[in-house]
């Protein structure tokens, strides 16, 4: 941005020079822009009240879930205690009917073994009655025709006698035999039968066994599993206390800045109350001085022949705001937002300044001591040094934030005696 040496007075006098030096917000509203961040703030500070109450929530939650997981782990390792001693008893009462059994086995492969033995002895027996039989058969055959030729009957009756007794012994010994190996045979029945229960038992508490291995295969699993998922809250629980403790600090960070923006807010409204108040006492004392300054009003000086009367700046606008009323202005309203702007007269554009609260600055050079600005314009529509006619479009209202986007601030500044001052522009219309 370059100023033209006659456009620095001009700013400097208009009181546009501080705020192109970048003091450009003043104390009202510096406190609107106090009171919207404060605003925004405290928006943030209760955001993040609530995400650090529902971080306590989670957190809370989090540790009932952790609680009740490790209340069902203990239960379930009890459960796990108790399978494990049945388990063992059952090992031990299967060990102790495999020692049966065992014993059993081999009282049957005993009795079994007694059993072919006598059974041999019983067929060796046989052979030698069938053979005694026949032998006796024989003789019985050879002595029954002694017999028959007896003389007498107590011959008779004594040879009768003994053939019976040698047949009777014959049949007692085979039938002790029988009757024993009955009786083994009877031993080994019920020595099988009590295998068998033996066995049966033995199978039963080995399905009871397999099937209380299994509920403990399963509960290692279902553990195994609890231990995963409280792993799982563990870190969710870890996450979430880090995440409250962020959010504390940031409520703590939050907090300060809110104080410290209260307390900025209360510094800058006893500046402005001080303001006004200064202010206040300026006007009472200016409205003193006025009747004494009245007297010595100088009236603007006549224009060069060579510009005649100025073109009013806003065609088709009116005086809003005469000069003097709120600064060494006319405030000048515009048909509509974005009215036109026209070169008051021919010259030069002598300096372009622009301020974001008050937009564009378009200052006109006409003669050595004559001088026009316009405020509150667009993007101009000319440029620094560049010649204008009567009536050439500078640009539109609208550019400045605190000036309404129809008006335009339209000063008239003139040369007198090397001292430069504005002058009420409705004496040139």
């Amino acid at each position: 941005m370059r100023l033209s040496w006659l456009l620095l007075p001009v700013l400097l006098c208009q009181g546009l020079l501080p705020w192109a030096l970048g003091q450009n917000v003043s104390a009202p509203q510096q406190s609107q822009l106090v009171e919207g961040t404060l605003r925004n703030l405290e928006s943030q500070l209760n955001r993040a009240k609530a995400l650090e109450e529902q971080s306590q929530k989670r957190i809370r939650i989090l540790n009932q879930e952790l609680s009740r997981l490790s209340s069902r782990v203990e239960n379930l390792l009890k459960e796990k205690a108790r399978l494990e001693g049945e388990i063992t008893r059952l090992e031990r009462e299967r060990a102790a009917l495999s020692r049966q059994i065992a014993q059993l086995k081999e009282e049957i492969r005993r009795t079994e073994g007694r059993i072919a033995k006598l059974e041999m002895d019983l067929e060796s027996l046989k052979e030698r009655l069938q053979a005694l039989m026949r032998n006796l058969h024989r003789e019985k055959a050879g002595r029954y025709l002694p017999l028959l030729r007896a003389q007498s009957f107590t011959d008779l009756a004594v040879r009768a006698r003994w053939v019976g007794y040698i047949s009777k012994r014959d049949a007692d010994l085979v039938r002790a035999l029988q009757a024993t190996l009955k009786a083994l045979r009877e031993e080994r029945e019920r020595l099988s039968l009590l295998l068998a229960d033996l066995t049966a038992k033995e199978k039963a508490l080995g399905e009871t066994q397999k099937a209380l291995e299994g509920q403990k295969r399963e509960l290692e699993a279902t553990l195994s599993s609890l231990e995963r998922e409280a792993q799982g809250k563990r870190a969710l629980l870890r996450d979430a206390l880090q995440e409250r403790g962020r959010l504390q600090a940031e409520l703590a960070q939050l907090q300060a800045r809110v104080l410290a923006e209260r307390q900025r807010l209360l510094e800058l409204k006893r500046q402005e109350e001080e303001r006004r108040r200064r202010e206040a006492e300026r006007r009472q004392a200016a409205a003193q001085r006025a009747p004494r300054e009245a007297s010595v009003v100088v009236p603007p000086p006549p224009l060069p022949a060579t510009v005649g009367r100025l073109a009013f700046p806003v065609p088709g606008g009116r005086i809003l705001v005469p000069y003097g009323q709120e600064g060494p202005f006319q405030v000048i309203q515009g048909p509509a937002p974005g009215s036109p702007v026209q070169a008051a007269a021919e010259g030069y554009v002598a300096g372009i300044l622009y301020l974001p609260n008050l937009g564009y600055t378009v200052m006109l050079a006409h003669t050595e001591t004559l001088s026009t600005v316009y405020t509150n314009l667009q993007e101009p529509l000319v440029q620094e040094g560049q010649r204008v006619e009567r009536g050439q479009l500078l640009g539109y209202t609208g550019g400045g934030l605190l000036i309404r986007p129809e008006e335009l601030e339209f000063r008239v500044a003139v040369r007198v005696s090397g001292e430069t001052r504005f002058v009420d522009p409705s004496a040139y219309y």
